[in-house]
């Protein structure tokens, strides 16, 4: 053991001196572990080196560990032109030569410094015996691992040796300041008796322990009962005219409530230094800084208070001249605006780089009073200033800052690699913050840290069993006792979520703001994320929907995006450059560009488009940073599907291009561009006349790969007017009519001939929609026929769902009447079946409305009668209702066929079998009635059956409709106002302007249909819905954007 001051013996064998070595890098020169180690083993080609690691910066140390008992100028050169003159392993731009040899002689010392000289792209350092002694005093763990524990306790003077415990709490304290109050025990009630003796005769002592005792009880963390003393002190303060030092103490208390995140207290204050400062002569003391003092703090917490916004207000305030110095508390109110930026509007820290470099240098001349805030103004320059940030990490890895430091520094650290796509560095820098915190005894911050560990594992991967490691970890931290970097008498989570619960959003959304503001200065990423959700869910119930959208962007939480687009109505939430995002935000902000394509402009289409295609490309490359699972790449290329009608013709074809791979698959697979793949290949059949039988193409490619979005996009009204080349019902524009060549047509054809050979889904209706007649159509008729009359009974034991009945009943109406009757005959008994599940006995009646369009009058009655007892609901209940009904909300078997009832399919089957007008009256009545319904299918089905009436022999008022709150009944409207617009002028006005674009749509429509579109109270609506925000809206008024050949 080496008696106190003496220096250590390192003659231990060259391995052991290299382990010691090693040991003391890693601590000191703060390299972690994963990337300081041993360089090589014996035997191998070293180039010079024993010891390599990663500097904070990034750049390579390496080390040479010699232990010699004297080492000369020669064996240093020797040393260092090893290393420069050979080859440099990791680039290295450092190096230290370390020996146990004393190095204090000047000839070592001028040759370390002509070798710096002759080596300048080699920073050099040499460290002796005096050197490592030096070091090895702050780390007495290293010392009683290499020697002995009595030897640490000795020769690290001042510093406790690891695991020795702290002292325990006084919990005889504890106790009686919580049962008696911290007003009333033995320490803190004498002092408050002598204060309030003292009021009397001499108040400026009263104020002195006042003050005293208020400061005790602040450091023990009874905020609270501080805040009552000090108001005391106030109190006395303002009796005695001491305003000018009472409203500096008020103002000072005040920033530091704002800082703690007490903004009731802070408001408190604000309104008693009104009042001190209102009360005071303005002869007596220093009016101007009592002024200053207001400014001030009337900014600071207008600016807490605030709901929208920035913090502009603090702002303008410090930077407002002032012919008085700046107040103590000048530092934290420059920290406090900083970290709303940097949490809040990062993009803005440029703005107050120049008050943030002030405030450094005013705490830095400050006491250890602002150590926290001189850290945190150093943390909010690092964002911006890569020196900076260079220098903090430097000090924390090489512990020449507290435990506590180091740990927030850290956590920095590892949100900025996290945000950048850095995740290696992201995970290191987090596990350094965790070790450096619960050495602090920080753990609920440390447990903090492991959620944002495994937040980054869910954001960028690998996805293993181990992923809720940091999860298990966190609550075994989270049960020992701990305390937290930031000092806040209440949680703003628990603030935030109880204020919701209470119904006060103004205190949720301050408290939520507050809470996301805590979570950016200490790094906790996962909690950034939810809190950034809960203000976004503030901001969106409370009709601010584009701050909503920025925050639901920023943590990527797509489906709240979705969501709220949908909420929004017409409105265009707002979108940022992409190319500095990380891959979750550009993720959300393409779902939104996919639900609000419409709104876009085509100038902004065109250029998001292309922007898009490149993601996809690199993204299918491999070449951009994305989730595990590819999500960026996907949705870049859904919503380059969204955009491609709205792009030029160049990149509606790259679009089809970067599919083409998403074509070809084997059996019973799915790509999950399938939806928009197929919805892209119509739109762009539609949006471009040149490559509609292109588009066509690929579209009968997928669906010959049994990709049933496309199936069913063939099936589409528009999709078969291109296809047949008639378009009796005047969907197409005449652009299109005859944009594919007769030779295109007929190839087109035979694809689909091929399809219905194959027996894929539709094919059969698809080719008897554009060749009607077709032998393969009328065989397929016949299986229909036979499938439905063999159609089993139900067994009570087993019920099936889903059926192929429509389309069957659709392909049987082509056969004879009679066989047409039979099959009728036969869905109306399945129709009426009780044992049968309700999704089925509505197949069946949508079926037979097919099958009872072609049958003779005394059919068409009996079914009629039928169909009556439907539309009514006396047929209502089926099997299994209580299970596939819209199930409880409490429920843990949540499964909802849709809605049971028979009305409105009933309702229709009774339309279509009604041959007189009597009969159609009944069916009106009856529709007219179930609009009123609460089941949604059941309105629309009385939606679309009032718009098939004959309108001018059972007319239906459009402005009865017009005012019903569903959307499908006033697209009904629109279409029969269309009709007769001089007597429904005020509809027409009215529902150009409705708030659901749907409506407006189905309207624009109706006018482009009309022969009277460019007259009186129709040409009024159609100029209203030329100027729609909604691009659908525009064309389905006929106003197609016209490409050049350029495609420009």
């Amino acid at each position: 053991m080496s008696p106190v001051g003496n220096d250590l013996d390192l003659s231990m064998g060259w391995d052991r001196f290299e382990q010691l070595v090693l040991a003391l890098f890693k601590r000191v020169q703060g390299a972690r572990d994963v990337k300081f180690r041993r360089y090589g083993t014996q035997g191998q080609a070293q180039h010079g080196i024993d010891l390599a690691g990663r500097d904070a910066d990034g750049s390579y140390v390496v080390v040479q560990c010699k232990e010699y008992s004297r080492l000369t100028a020669a064996d240093l050169r020797a040393a260092v032109e090893t290393l420069a003159e050979g080859p440099r392993p990791f680039a290295a731009r450092a190096f230290v030569v370390v020996t146990s040899a004393s190095t204090q002689s000047t000839q070592l010392a001028e040759e370390l410094a002509a070798l710096q000289d002759e080596h300048s792209d080699l920073e050099i350092d040499l460290w002796g015996g005096e050197v490592l002694n030096d070091q090895l005093r702050g780390f007495a763990d290293i010392v009683a691992r290499f020697w002995t524990r009595e030897t640490a306790s000795v020769f690290c003077t001042g510093v406790p040796v690891p695991g020795v415990p702290a002292p325990p709490p006084d919990r005889q304290e504890q106790a009686e300041r919580i049962l008696l109050g911290p007003l009333n025990t033995s320490d803190v009630k004498p002092t408050l008796r002598a204060a309030e003796a003292a009021r009397a005769d001499d108040p400026r002592k009263a104020s002195e322990l006042f003050g005293q005792v208020a400061e005790r009880l602040a450091a023990a963390g009874f905020h609270g009962h501080s805040f009552v003393l000090r108001r005391r002190q106030l109190d006395v303060m303002d009796a005695e005219t001491m305003a000018d030092e009472a409203i500096a103490l008020a103002s000072e208390l005040a920033v530091a409530a704002v800082m703690r995140g007490e903004r009731d207290e802070a408001r408190a204050l604000d309104r008693l230094v009104t009042k001190l400062d209102g009360d005071a002569d303005t002869h007596v003391g220093d009016a101007a800084s009592r002024h200053r003092h207001r400014e001030l703090l009337d900014a600071l917490v207008g600016d807490t208070m605030r709901t929208v916004g920035s913090p502009t207000g603090l702002l303008a305030a410090l930077r407002a001249t002032a012919d008085i110095e700046d107040q103590a508390y000048h530092p934290p109110l420059v920290l406090y605006l900083a970290e709303d930026l940097f949490a809040t509007e990062p993009a803005s820290l440029a703005e107050v780089q120049d008050l943030v470099e002030a405030a450094i240098e005013r705490a830095q001349e400050e006491d250890d009073a602002t150590s926290d805030v001189l850290l945190r103004l150093r943390l909010v320059k690092a964002e911006y200033d890569e020196d900076e940030r260079r220098s903090l990490l430097r000090s924390a890895r090489r512990h020449l800052v507290t435990g506590r430091a180091a740990a927030m520094i850290n956590a920095r650290e590892a949100r900025r690699c996290a945000l950048e796509g850095r995740v290696e560095e992201a995970s290191e820098a987090w596990r350094d913050a965790v070790q450096d915190a619960i050495h602090a005894g920080l753990n609920d911050d440390a447990a903090d840290w492991l959620y944002a560990i495994r937040e980054l594992n869910i954001k960028y991967g690998p996805w293993t069993t181990a992923l809720d490691d940091e999860h298990r970890l966190a609550q075994a931290v989270r049960a020992t006792s701990s305390g937290r970097i930031l000092d806040r008498s209440r949680d703003p989570r628990e603030a935030a979520m109880s204020a919701l619960v209470r119904g006060k959003p103004i205190e949720a959304l301050l408290s939520a703001r507050r809470w996301l503001l805590d979570s950016c200065i200490t790094g906790s990423w996962a909690h950034e994320g939810d809190a950034a959700q809960v203000l976004g869910d503030i901001y969106a119930d409370n009709r601010e929907p584009a701050l909503a959208a920025t925050l639901y962007q920023r943590v990527g939480a797509w489906k709240k995006v979705t969501e709220l687009a949908g909420r929004v109505g017409d409105l265009l939430l707002p979108t940022t450059p992409w190319s500095d995002k990380p891959w979750w935000m550009v993720h959300a902000q393409a779902v939104q560009l996919s639900a609000q394509e419409d709104l876009l402009d085509d100038k902004t289409a065109t250029r998001l488009l292309e922007g898009l295609l490149d993601l996809a490309r690199r993204g299918r490359a491999g070449e951009l940073m994305d989730s595990p699972t590819g999500a960026l790449t996907l949705q870049a290329a859904k919503t380059a599907c969204d955009l491609a009608p709205r792009g030029n013709p160049q990149q509606a074809q790259e679009v089809l291009d970067l599919l083409a791979d998403d074509v070809a698959r084997e059996k019973n697979r799915i790509f999950h561009t399938d939806d928009e793949h197929s919805t892209a290949c119509v739109g762009i059949a539609l949006a471009h006349p040149a490559l509609a039988g292109t588009a066509l193409t690929r579209l009968i490619d997928l669906a010959s790969y049994d990709a049933q979005p496309a199936q069913k996009a063939l099936a589409r009204g528009e999709v078969l007017a291109l296809l047949s080349g008639r378009d009796e019902d005047g969907i197409l524009p005449p652009s299109l009519r005859d944009c594919l060549s007769s030779e295109e047509r007929e190839s087109l054809r035979d694809r689909i001939v091929g399809l219905v050979e194959d027996g894929r889904y539709l094919a059969d209706v698809v080719l008897e929609s554009i060749d009607p007649g077709h032998a393969l159509v009328q065989e397929h008729a016949r299986a229909a026929r036979d499938s439905i009359l063999a159609r089993p009974d139900p067994v009570p034991s087993r019920t099936e769902f889903g059926t192929e009945m429509v389309r069957q009943a659709y392909l049987a109406s082509l056969l004879s009447t009679s066989e047409a009757r039979d099959c009728l005959d036969k869905l109306m008994v399945v129709a009426s079946d009780a044992r049968e599940a309700a999704s089925n006995r509505q197949d069946a009646l949508k079926g037979a409305r097919h099958l009872v369009l072609s049958q003779p009058p005394d059919v068409r009655a009996a079914v009629f009668e039928q169909s009556r007892s439907f539309a009514v609901g006396d047929r209502d209940g089926s099997a299994l209702d209580d299970l596939t009904r819209e199930p409880h909300p409490l429920s843990t078997a949540q499964i909802s066929i849709g809605s049971a009832s028979l009305r409105g399919d009933g309702l229709s089957l009774a339309h279509a079998a009604a041959d007189c007008s009597e009969q159609q009256e009944w069916v009106r009545d009856q529709a007219v009635g179930l609009l009123r319904s609460a089941v949604q299918r059941d309105i629309h089905a009385a939606a679309v059956v009032i718009n098939g009436l004959p309108f001018a022999t059972i007319p239906v008022d459009a402005d009865l409709l017009a005012a019903s709150q569903h959307t499908v009944v006033r697209q009904v409207a629109g279409l029969l106002a269309v009709r007769e617009p001089e007597r429904y002028q005020a509809v027409l006005t009215r529902l150009a302007s409705d708030a659901d674009h749907r409506v407006r749509r189905t309207l624009a429509e109706g006018i482009a249909r009309s022969k009277d579109a460019a007259l009186g109270p129709l040409a009024s609506a159609r100029s209203t819905l030329e100027q729609d925000p909604r691009h659908s809206v525009r064309v389905s008024l006929g106003n197609r954007p016209e490409w050049s050949s350029a495609g420009t």
